[in-house]
Parts: C-alpha cells; structure tokens; sequence
C-alpha cells in the first residue's frame, strides 16, 4: 500500500473514531449538568433552533439535512417533553415554527458550552498556526461533504487513483 493510502485510511480511522467518541462524550457532558430526558440528536436540533428561539420545520431540516418526516419524529419528541412549542405561522398556515420553552434554553446554552470547551482543549494542545488550519480543513471537509463528491466514485477505481495521482502530483 502506497504512503496516501495509509495515511487516508489512518485519518478514515481517527474520524470514525472520533464521531463515536463525541456521541458517547455528549451524552455524559449532559447527564453531568443533569440533562438526561433529551438525546443529543434532540439536543442538535435545539441548538439549532437557537437561542433567537425560533425556525420553521424547513429551515432546521435543511440545516441537519434530514427530511421534514424525520425531523417531525424529533419535534414530536421535544415537545410532548416540554421543549419546544409548535405552532402555525400567522399569514402562511402551511409553515410550522419551532420555538424554544425556557427549559430548553439551558439545554442549548450547556451544549454550546460542551463545544466550546471541547475547541478551547483542542485549542491549547496545538501550535497558533496549526488553529487556522484546523479551520481551514473543517470549512474544506464542509464545502467537499456539499458537492456530493461520491457520485463520480461508486465502484470506480480509475477515479479514486485520479484523486491519488494527483494528491501525489501536487505534493512531490
């Protein structure tokens, strides 16, 4: 196996690793301050409404990337748990808001405190210049996640050593 081939397979593994580590980690952060009726996929959906305490269906379903059934499922969820309050826009009835209980406020502000701390540990432990590069790669891996850049690949090598060829052209 060639040097980018271990090298992208050893990232492979650290980004599974962490996306597993970050679910469990959420959960206990919660269960810390006392949280525990609420799973994190309803916590993200709280965070994303936000503090402005309000978002139609649509807008929260386009920024998780789910459909509106799905979301409809979570939103049922949070509000039989006293989270959020659903209701229908005032000029347009077909548009249903969300907005945020005061029970759920401390919930968001605890969880966008989770992160923080979480990118401030991150933060400390690297060198300044290596920071904007983190940045730099989340806000790439963002853009690259967008353009369904896995349609061109399915099944086919021959794009997959292009994508290798040119990595290895580039950095010689």
């Amino acid at each position: 196996m060639r040097k980018i081939d271990s090298i992208v397979t050893r990232i492979g593994e650290y980004f599974f690793e962490f996306q597993s580590k970050l679910q469990f980690f959420e959960r206990e952060y919660l269960r810390r301050y006392g949280i525990e009726d609420v799973t994190p996929t309803e916590v993200k959906v709280l965070y994303i409404i936000g503090l402005s305490n309000t978002k139609s269906m649509t807008e929260i379903a386009d920024e998780l990337k789910v459909t509106r059934g799905t979301l409809s499922i979570t939103i049922d969820s949070l509000v039989k748990k006293g989270y959020v309050i659903r209701t229908r826009h005032k000029q347009d009835r077909r548009v249903i808001i969300v907005y945020l209980t005061n029970k759920s406020i401390d919930v968001v502000k605890v969880y966008g405190k989770f992160y923080f701390e979480l990118l401030m540990s991150l933060i400390k432990e690297i060198e300044r210049e290596k920071v904007i590069v983190v940045e730099e790669i989340l806000s790439k891996l963002n853009q690259i996640i967008e353009t369904n850049f896995y349609e061109d690949i399915s099944g086919n090598p021959q794009v997959l050593n292009e994508g290798k060829n040119q990595y290895e052209e580039k950095n010689k």
